[in-house]
């Protein structure tokens, strides 16, 4: 069994690369070749004060590589609110670090082949999703691209979005102007030929924006509708990002799947400070749900066509994580890795038994 550390997943895992991995599961996934564990989160009181614990899993199975991915994340979460909006942050209250493990198992054997952390992979992944749709929804001559968000997903927006468009000038807005001109100064360095600027309001970062791309924390919008213009691409990483008013704007509106809307929330009783933000929105609104968009999966495969003219608006809404995400950028890391000899190697005995259980 081989444990990684998120240096090796970052070493052995480029965004195109990632991007290139995950686009057959897409296709094996829409035609009913992979198999998704849905998103769960367990939630229950805990000591600190206007917060609350948080267990997640997720999980899926991909017969062509012959693994298993289950994602899980323990956490202290707490909602504050940032420039009047609603956030969801978690605190790194295990020694000042997050938990977050993958673990890949053996389809042919049911073995425990690897471990590592969550973070590098899953900011990849989430990535390479909506870098795959802006691949295929995006004009191809898209030159000016406006970020909404600068925090750890941001970074992994952009480099999908240079991954799969020769993008000429990028804008960057959040409402912090630490945190944005922070951002701005890595982003820099890590791609010096594209010209990257902070933005001082929103509505200048979008100005003549052909792609906007949201990545925040946010639980309410930030993409405004009055912002969109014939032939824009417009992404965000998570369903609250829009609403039904930006959606109505789109000509065409793509979400990540349509098999879950969210996570399913599995509260204690009695637990406080839990929000219900996935309960409410346009996703549950009368007349209008997550199935009723096609999903990355047919876009992929070509079961729902893509853009179909220059002046089209297109959309996609990355609703949900899937963990065959896990499952195939997975499988790419640990063949990397046994070649590379990359990680540690532990005695299978460990993580296996000789009493039937």
């Amino acid at each position: 069994m081989r444990v990684l550390g998120n240096d090796d997943v970052e070493r052995l895992l480029p965004m195109r690369d990632c991007i290139e991995a995950l686009e057959p599961m897409y296709a094996d996934f829409a035609s009913g070749r992979a198999l998704l564990s849905p998103r769960v989160d367990n939630m229950a009181p805990t000591v600190h004060e206007g917060a609350y614990y948080a267990f997640k899993h997720m999980g899926g199975t991909w017969p062509a590589r012959e693994v298993h991915a289950l994602r899980i994340n323990s956490d202290i979460v707490t909602h504050p609110v940032v420039a009047g909006k609603p956030r969801r942050e978690k605190r790194p209250l295990a020694g000042g670090r997050w938990v977050g493990l993958v673990l890949l198992f053996s389809t042919r054997t049911g073995a425990l082949l690897a471990m590592f952390p969550d973070g590098v992979m899953q900011r990849l992944r989430v990535g390479a999703a909506n870098g795959i749709a802006m691949k295929r929804l995006a004009r191809a001559d898209c030159r000016r691209l406006a970020l909404i968000g600068s925090g750890w997903q941001a970074g992994a927006q952009l480099m999908a979005a240079l991954a799969v468009r020769d993008f000429e000038e990028v804008r960057v807005f959040s409402p912090r102007a630490a945190s944005r001109d922070a951002f701005v100064a890595e982003a820099r360095s890590r791609h010096p030929h594209v010209a990257i600027a902070p933005a001082a309001s929103a509505e200048a970062c979008v100005e003549g924006a052909d792609a906007i791309m949201a990545a925040t924390s946010s639980m309410v919008r930030v993409i405004d509708p009055a912002w969109l213009r014939p032939g824009m691409h417009l992404s965000c990483i998570k369903s609250q990002e829009v609403d039904g008013s930006v959606l109505d704007r789109c000509d065409r509106v793509f979400v990540h799947t349509a098999q879950q809307a969210k996570q399913l929330d599995n509260i204690l009783p009695g637990t406080p400070n839990v929000t219900p933000e996935h309960h409410r929105g346009w996703w549950n609104e009368p007349g209008r749900s997550t199935s009723a968009y096609p999903d990355l999966g047919g876009l992929v495969s070509g079961a729902a066509p893509g853009r179909a003219g220059e002046r089209e608006i297109t959309c996609f809404v990355n609703n949900v994580g899937l963990g065959l995400q896990f499952a195939a950028a997975g499988a790419l890391v640990l063949e990397r890795a046994g070649a590379a000899g990359a990680g540690h190697e532990l005695p299978d005995d460990w993580f296996s038994e000789d009493v039937h259980p």
